[in-house]
């Protein structure tokens, strides 16, 4: 995927949720309107030309989530334009109001938010644009060391790592092979946004794993479905760590308390010890054991290999027994 603005190539910082400049570009063409437009450039104002006039307040706002400094390019008339500077990584969301007109980003004076703000209409116009940004936000699960939220183009690199050569053999179908597979895979789960989430680690802002899974109801298209089946996956250099555990209990909260669930189960392979012992963990019941139950590959003969599969489950009210019982 290509962007028209400048340094969006390089644009690699990310901050707390694991998120660039590049998806807040696209976050922000969803919200940039004539009302977070300067006064004087509000008359020429269009969707198509949507980062006109939107340069001071947008720089400010990227500035407050990832730090660094807001510099200005003298345009001759009195005026800057504002773009961000982030420990020397330079990008410029509003550089497409210029057309072919190319900028010089060098040796530009820093911007003081003090003087920008001194003028009343641009700091309701910072504030709304701030609001607006915010209600776009997907929806996002914190713990302590994570974050859970959508899947987004940029993550492609970092679950290639783990899906390159998939730990379990039941994610075996998810295999991919190459980066471009991998960035294909994250335009897909673009608009899976209500049960698929990235964990990212908090301290690095990268993924490091996702949970997911799907609603079951007695029949096709059952509308009062109830029961809830995830997975989850974790990047083998980052196991040992308890952020599945971490994932799992933010999930099921979810699901339990904001999703309307009352009954989660899983499935795992019986040679699967750690999965086993994180069900356990969870509070999750053994339901059965289920003999050759299943293949997901095949052995060097071309046969399938079948595996035999435990299955867990826990109720809401068991959960929420279990979580009054861990704040005791």
């Amino acid at each position: 995927m290509t962007y028209g603005f400048y340094g969006w190539q390089t644009a690699d910082v990310r901050d707390r949720y694991g998120i660039t400049p590049r998806v807040y570009y696209d976050l922000l063409s969803s919200v940039w309107c004539a009302e977070t437009c300067a006064p004087r450039m509000r008359g020429d104002w269009t969707p198509e030309n949507r980062t006109l006039g939107q340069c001071s307040v947008t720089a400010f706002l990227l500035q407050d989530i990832y730090g660094g400094k807001v510099y200005g390019v003298p345009l001759g008339d009195g005026n800057f334009h504002c773009f961000n500077d982030v420990d020397g990584c330079v990008f410029d969301l509003t550089s497409e109001q210029f057309g072919n007109t190319v900028l010089n980003y060098d040796n530009c004076p820093e911007q003081e938010r003090a003087v920008h703000f001194a003028k009343e209409e641009k700091k309701q116009r910072y504030e709304r644009l701030k609001d607006a940004l915010l209600a776009a936000m997907p929806r996002v699960i914190e713990t302590r060391r994570l974050i859970l939220r959508p899947f987004f183009p940029d993550d492609a690199a970092d679950v290639y790592k783990y899906l390159a050569v998939p730990a379990a053999d039941c994610f075996a179908d998810m295999r991919l092979r190459t980066l471009e597979e991998a960035r294909a895979e994250m335009e897909k789960r673009q608009s899976e946004k209500e049960y698929y989430f990235a964990m990212v680690l908090k301290e690095t802002g990268r993924v490091v794993g996702e949970i997911f899974g799907h609603l079951e109801g007695m029949f096709p298209g059952d509308c009062t479905a109830d029961t809830f089946s995830p997975c989850w996956m974790l990047d083998p250099a980052h196991g040992g760590k308890g952020y599945a555990f971490e994932a799992c209990c933010a999930y099921f909260d979810y699901l339990f308390r904001e999703k309307g669930i009352r009954r989660i189960y899983a499935y795992t392979a019986d040679t699967n010890v750690r999965s086993r012992r994180l069900c356990e963990r969870l509070g999750m019941r053994p339901e059965g054991l289920f003999l050759e139950h299943v293949s997901f590959i095949n052995g060097p003969d071309g046969s399938p290999v079948y595996e035999n599969t435990a299955q867990y489950a826990i109720l809401k009210r068991e959960w929420e027994e279990k979580r009054e019982m861990r704040g005791r």
